[in-house]
């Protein structure tokens, strides 16, 4: 599946080992690569990485800088709010966690490999909750 743009007026990528999102970029060469923890003017920010699975876990940014109403997205999704999500949420910012992401990958998986396609609704979502 390629990436797409898909209406963002610029995709901003930060790596903690910056020769990975280099290497992105020679594929999608739209993306705009800069330092980890470096931060561009944004209304919405992904954390994709595995950082915010343990309790000690943060991801170093000056959630000032960044201001609020902006959609802070962690693909985690256990803990439900990651120290990301309760610093951004203190700052004004919308919150989501992986939930439904992880879901959805579940129901395609699961249509991919038996030709059903499961339904995705709030109770399916309620079992994820951990809280």
């Amino acid at each position: 599946m390629a990436l797409k743009k898909a209406g963002a007026s610029e995709i901003v990528l930060s790596n903690r080992t910056k020769e990975k999102a280099e290497n992105l970029k020679k594929k999608y060469s739209y993306l705009k690569v800069v330092d980890w923890g470096d931060i561009t003017d944004s209304n919405m920010i992904i954390n994709a990485t595995s950082l915010g699975l343990k309790e000690d876990d943060e991801i170093k940014l000056n959630y000032t800088d960044i201001g609020p109403n902006k959609l802070f997205y962690d693909v985690i999704y256990n803990p439900s709010e990651t120290k990301f999500l309760s610093k951004a949420k203190q700052f004004g910012n919308q919150i989501e966690n992986g939930k439904a992401m992880f879901a959805y990958q579940a129901q395609l998986a699961f249509e991919i490999w038996h030709g059903i396609k499961p339904a995705v609704d709030k109770k399916i979502l309620k079992l994820l909750e951990n809280d």
